[in-house]
């Protein structure tokens, strides 16, 4: 891990520090306290996280995973997926394996395996301090404020914690589905523009913009 001064925002050197990717997916823990990596994790998590990461690696699957603190419906693991906006709900270890061949590895969502559709925007936020200390500095006060934000606007979109998702020296990282777009160095005093001119407007605010998810990056973006 990491140590850094938390004062500033860096040297702004936020443009093209996304690595392209197609497809996120984000298994719902309902708990921040995430092994350093999640790929270390016990169960099914774990599971989920190797597989994905060996995939991506061997057939440029283009797929992340990471945990969110969004609790799941029932039994097993409810899976959140992006750009598609869809949630599996209760997926066990068959089901998983299911989505790994049918989605992660085909690209087609499956039809097996129950979901429902998740209509309008989602923020996730990287709170994960046991892999870095500025996320956890910065991420869970930042989740605070948009949510206040979002609240004092009368804008129903949820905004979650996530695990490590890349770029941890620019926390706060901040991502905004179903677009894809990321935001770097983000501060609680950011909250109320994101919420009015992205959530709201639908306006993209540049002095924040890392990149996005299926454009070419020119940053090195930590993996």
């Amino acid at each position: 891990m990491e140590a850094t001064d938390f004062t500033g925002r860096g040297e702004w050197t936020l443009a093209d520090t996304v690595k392209p990717y197609q497809r996120h997916l984000l298994a719902c823990t309902g708990t921040r306290d995430w092994p350093p990596r999640i790929e270390e994790a016990h169960g099914l998590l774990g599971r989920m996280a190797r597989d994905v990461r060996e995939a991506s690696d061997a057939e440029r699957s283009g797929t992340k995973l990471t945990a969110t603190d969004e609790p799941s419906a029932g039994g097993g693991l409810d899976l959140l997926v992006f750009p598609e906006a869809l949630r599996y709900r209760g997926v066990d270890e068959a089901a998983w394996g299911e989505i790994l061949r049918s989605h992660v590895k085909g690209g087609r969502a499956s039809d097996v395996v129950p979901s429902d559709a998740l209509p309008g925007r989602h923020v996730f936020v990287c709170v994960h301090g046991r892999r870095d200390d500025r996320c956890g500095c910065w991420g869970p006060p930042i989740v605070a404020a948009l949510r206040e934000a979002c609240a004092e606007a009368g804008i129903d979109v949820p905004v979650r914690a996530t695990s490590h998702v890349g770029g941890h020296k620019y926390a706060g990282n901040v991502i905004v589905y179903p677009e894809g777009v990321w935001y770097g160095y983000v501060r609680p005093g950011d909250a109320q523009r994101l919420v009015h001119e992205h959530l709201a407007a639908g306006r993209v605010v540049m002095e924040l913009l890392r990149g996005r998810m299926d454009a070419p990056s020119l940053g090195s973006g930590d993996p």
